[in-house]
């Protein structure tokens, strides 16, 4: 009998997910409904249900079998597209049911987490060392030639305004129409920060697009917007100070960014002027991820905490969101449900709605 490993929190990079994909980000489709109520700073009764992971997200060693870390998932085309360490991706029509992708194209080993967007008729996925995929169906993957990212790993890829936007370590950036042909972006000083007496090039961890805007975040503290992808201005106060931001989100007509410190969030009407949030809800846990569908906010993080909220302000705890304290790094809304993915290969879905 093969014996059966998780592989536990793997890289620092867990902190700068997107997602957003990126994430992480995204909501993926609205299909807003009309959610009931919840208790400001208690606790929430919006139930989740875990997803038999069994046959997916597997890595095979031996006699071994390792259960890798899912960072990133995605919704369009009436399909989830999940993406994890060792270039593993599976793909699912409702959300619940999982099937292995067979080749994902992309780097297969331990420090490959995959992110993954999906715009213009396509998904598109990236990871370390720069490398790019593209696929219209999620389950048969070409891979990009070139993604202007050189070595550079790519921590987050957003679609709006026609045209990709990907964001990875160092500040690097680079737009596509397609998705397969990309051009790299000159980001300047936009994305710099320092700490003590030396200057760094902020990461870029997350990136979200609405009302005619994208705006990235990351490390440092740092945010910039834009309206093409290629014309970057800095965010003169984040709110967040020098602590990193890993989410963005929109919805309900605003942005709502989270990240390291826990109660570290805030929210933005037009991305460029910032108010931070009291309390998360999040205590000390980061913040990796943040949706918004069916007319809330889900955001999820460090300890498997999962919060909700309607305004991006207010926001509640859910008692049980499945994970234990297995961290949850990114979640998306499609199919009138929201599906959350994590750590140890872990997976739970729910309709967001408050019994």
């Amino acid at each position: 009998m093969k014996k059966i490993f998780k592989i536990v929190g793997i890289i620092a990079i867990v902190a700068v997910i997107g997602f957003s994909f990126a994430c992480s980000g995204g909501g993926g489709d609205d299909n807003s409904g009309t959610p009931g109520g919840n208790t400001p700073g208690g606790t929430s009764n919006m139930t989740w249900t875990a997803i038999d992971t069994s046959t997916i997200f597997n890595k095979f060693s031996g006699e071994i079998t390792y259960k890798v870390s899912i960072f990133a998932i995605a919704y369009g085309n009436d399909k989830f597209i999940a993406g994890g360490s060792w270039g593993k991706m599976a793909t699912s029509t409702d959300g619940t049911t999982w099937t292995d992708v067979a080749n994902s194209t992309l780097p297969n080993n331990l420090n490959s987490p995959i992110f993954v967007t999906y715009g213009n008729g396509k998904f598109v996925a990236g990871g370390p060392n720069g490398k790019m995929a593209t696929s219209t169906d999620g389950v048969t993957w070409t891979a990009v030639t070139n993604s202007a990212f050189g070595g550079s790993p790519i921590n987050a890829i957003a679609y709006g305004n026609g045209k990709f936007v990907a964001g990875g370590t160092g500040g690097k950036m680079a737009t596509s129409t397609d998705g397969t042909t990309w051009t790299a972006v000159d980001t300047g000083t936009v994305f710099d920060y320092t700490s003590g007496a030396n200057t760094y090039k902020a990461s870029i961890s997350a990136i979200a697009y609405a009302n005619g805007k994208f705006v990235a975040v990351g490390n440092g503290g740092k945010m910039a917007t834009s309206t093409d992808g290629t014309t970057w201005t800095t965010v003169a106060d984040s709110t967040f100070g020098t602590s990193g931001i890993s989410a963005i989100a929109y919805g309900n007509g605003k942005f709502v960014a989270g990240g390291y410190g826990g109660n570290k969030m805030a929210t933005s009407i037009d991305g460029e002027t910032w108010t931070a949030v009291t309390n998360s809800a999040f205590g000390g846990s980061t913040i990796n991820a943040i949706a918004y569908g069916n007319g809330r906010f889900v955001a999820g993080g460090g300890s498997g905490k999962i919060a909700t909220s309607t305004d991006g302000e207010t926001w509640t705890t859910v008692a049980d969101s499945t994970f234990g304290t297995t961290q949850i790094n990114a979640i998306t809304f499609g199919n009138r449900n929201f599906v959350a993915v994590g750590s140890d290969g872990k997976m739970a879905w729910s309709t967001g709605e408050i019994n």
